[in-house]
Parts: structure tokens; C-alpha cells; sequence
């Protein structure tokens, strides 16, 4: 940070005016150029200082926002400078640069950021500026640590995705030292992680591996995340829904078991001895349930080699037409397996509404209660 704060921006940087390199002060907070000496001009192309401080660059592209962005907080943190190869483009028209940066006090308190720029001459190789451009501008987060894990460099995808990432355990807190441990012992470390980003938290794919710093030549960790959140949700919502398909299976096999219980109870098949089996009825019969009642019956007539099989409806308050033409058949296939049938205990409002849906009765062995239906049966059997 220049030495004298209460002295004007333009007092500050009357020494600047004449260097030979382009300075100018930018202030991140409005998007706007303070001060600029006549190189910065030219560099810009600008038309004249008040030009050149009108612009507005609130529309730079993310990766440039957060590149600022953290020089500006690295400077408030008290470093002196920072310094790092840009390629601008004034007017649409590229420059590659060196841009050394440094805090300067503006009038009305606030940190702006010095900026002095020392252009690179043609013979720049053109891969190497394309490649640094690319590695700038991808979403792919890149990071470049020392075996400590504390950060040489984050691109600009990782600067806008952490809080001032200086230190591995400052933005993988729960990866941090089996990732150091296992790069700084030969190894490539590979994981997915929960992470806490600036949007909240995230799933990121990490990668890990040992390089050299090509700085200083010595050993290095070379780190790259993606951010895999989409489809880790899609595969956890994917999960999710099996599981509660299991579970609502599971669901319908106990109720199915328990309406078979159920049933079981509301017509059950008993043996009453002599060759004769009861079926109470209790509730509607419709022609589902006189389906399953069929269902469970004929096999005990044959097992048991039944002769007489009495349906009581004594507790039977409703039946349909549907379900009074399922139990016609079930008297019918009953009596195909040599079982006669004995229907006893009809209501007179049931007796009545079979005799409405027009059904032909007049075939049927009938008795009033339970009691007489089993006296006629044994009498019957001798």
C-alpha cells in the first residue's frame, strides 16, 4: 500500500505520470478505472483520461471477477504485492502482459488496486499464451500446492468456487491430509467428496498427483476437482426412489398377507366333522371374494373329501350380482367335485335381493340356521 493515505490519489501517483510503463488504479468495488498515466492511455487506447475512467467494467467475464477478486483480498490480508501474466484486450485487440499489483488508498478510504504493466514482446509463444488463457477460462477447478498443501496457484474456476482458498485445509477440510499423504507418497489420490463451496455444498471428484513447481523446481501437488453434483443427486434420488419402491413393496406384501388373514377370518373353512365343512360368511360378497373363498375351498373339498359343504350367510349383509353369480359357480364347481352344497341362514332382505337380480334358486339346498343345515347334512350321511 502507497505510504501517505491522507494525501489525494492524484498526489499519491504524481510520480507514476511519467514512467515508462502503463499504470493505472482500479477500483473492483464500482468497476471503474481511478487514475491512469498517459502509457495506460495508449495501452487502452483510450481517447483521453476522462474516456478511459468512464468505462464501465461491471460486464468482465467471471474468471477475470475472481482473479481481482483475490487480489484484492490478498492485499487487504497485508501482502505487498501480487503479480501474475494477463492477456487483455483493448479495444478487442490482445495484449499479453506481466500486471504487478499493489493496494493504493482512494480519497474516500477505500482499497483500489495499482496496477503497473510490463507488456511481453512478439516472440511470446502462442501455444503457451492459448494454453494459459484456457486453463484460465475452464470450469475445470485447477490447483497448485507445495507438499504442505498450502496454495501456488488456483485458476480462476477454483477462486470463484472457495472463500480465499490459501491452504488445502482451509477448502477440503475432510480430504485434506489423506490426499497430501497419499500424493507426497508416490501415489494418485482419487475421491469423491462433499465439499463447502460459496454456494453452498457441493460434490466434487477430486485428483491429485505429484509434479514439480516450475517456478522454483521443487516438489509440488497438482490438484484438479470437477463438480459432479448433478449427478450425484441424480444417483442419490435414484436410490432413493428403490428404496421406497422396496418399501412400499414390502408395504403391499403385508397387506396382502393381512387381508388374507382377514379374509381367512371373515370366511373361514371349518371342519365340523362326518365328512361336512362350514364356510360362516361374514360381510359382502362380491364377486373378488367369492373368487378367493372359491379359491381356498375347492382344495379343502378334495382334501378332505368332503360330501357336504355348508355356506352360511347368517352374517352376510350384502350381495351384488356379480358377486351372487361367482358364488352360484362356486356352489356349481363344489358340487362338480362331488361335494353337495347347503346354503343356510339367508336374511329375508338377502333373499330378496337375490330373487330381484333374477337369478334361478330354485336348485339350491336351503335350511334356515347353521344348526339345521348340519342336522340335514348328517341325517343325509346316515
Amino acid at each position: 500500500m502507497l505510504a501517505d493515505d491522507s494525501m489525494s490519489i492524484d498526489e499519491q501517483l504524481a510520480g507514476l505520470q511519467l514512467s515508462a510503463l502503463p499504470v493505472w488504479v482500479y477500483d473492483h468495488d464500482l468497476y471503474r478505472f481511478r487514475w491512469a498515466n498517459d502509457r495506460a492511455l495508449e495501452l487502452w487506447k483510450a481517447a483521453s483520461r476522462e474516456e478511459l475512467l468512464a468505462r464501465d467494467f461491471s460486464d468482465n467475464s467471471p474468471s477475470t471477477m475472481a482473479r481481482l477478486s483475490s487480489y484484492l483480498q490478498a492485499l487487504r490480508r497485508g501482502e505487498r504485492e501480487v503479480s501474475e501474466d494477463w492477456t487483455l484486450y483493448p479495444r478487442g485487440k490482445p495484449a499479453t502482459m506481466t500486471l504487478y499489483g499493489s493496494g493504493v488508498t482512494l480519497d474516500d478510504g477505500r482499497l483500489a488496486i495499482l496496477f503497473q504493466a510490463e507488456l511481453k514482446g512478439p516472440s511470446l509463444d502462442a501455444s503457451m499464451v492459448r494454453a494459459v488463457e484456457a486453463l484460465r477460462h475452464t470450469s475445470l477447478l485447477v490447483s497448485m500446492l507445495d507438499e504442505q498443501g498450502s496454495a501456488l496457484y488456483h485458476n480462476p474456476a477454483t477462486l470463484r468456487t472457495f472463500d480465499d482458498p490459501a491452504e488445502i485445509r482451509g477448502f477440503l477440510p475432510d480430504a485434506a491430509d489423506a490426499l497430501l499423504s497419499a500424493v507426497n507418497g508416490g501415489q494418485v489420490f482419487r475421491a469423491e467428496q462433499r465439499v463447502r463451496a460459496t454456494t453452498g455444498e457441493r460434490w466434487h471428484s477430486i485428483e491429485a498427483r505429484a509434479t514439480t513447481d516450475p517456478v522454483t523446481g521443487a516438489r509440488a501437488v497438482l490438484l484438479q476437482q470437477s463438480d459432479v453434483t448433478e449427478r450425484r443427486t441424480a444417483e442419490d434420488l435414484a436410490e432413493a426412489r428403490s428404496q421406497l419402491v422396496a418399501e412400499l413393496n414390502q408395504t403391499l406384501e403385508l397387506v396382502e398377507r393381512q387381508r388374507q388373514e382377514i379374509l381367512s377370518l371373515s370366511a373361514p373353512i371349518i371342519d365340523v366333522g362326518q365328512l361336512i365343512l362350514a364356510v360362516p360368511i361374514i360381510g359382502e360378497v362380491r364377486a373378488g371374494r367369492a373368487g378367493e373363498i372359491t379359491s381356498r375351498l375347492l382344495p379343502a373339498v378334495q382334501a378332505q373329501r368332503a360330501r357336504f359343504v355348508i355356506l352360511d350367510l347368517t352374517g352376510c349383509a350384502v350381495v351384488d350380482e356379480a358377486g351372487a353369480r361367482s358364488l352360484l359357480q362356486l356352489i356349481q364347481a363344489t358340487e362338480l367335485l362331488g361335494a353337495r352344497a347347503v346354503i343356510t341362514g339367508v336374511p329375508a332382505t338377502l333373499a330378496v335381493a337375490l330373487i330381484n337380480i333374477g337369478l334361478d334358486l330354485s336348485s339350491l339346498q336351503t335350511q334356515r340356521t347353521l344348526r339345521e343345515g348340519l342336522e340335514f347334512c348328517r341325517r343325509a350321511i346316515g
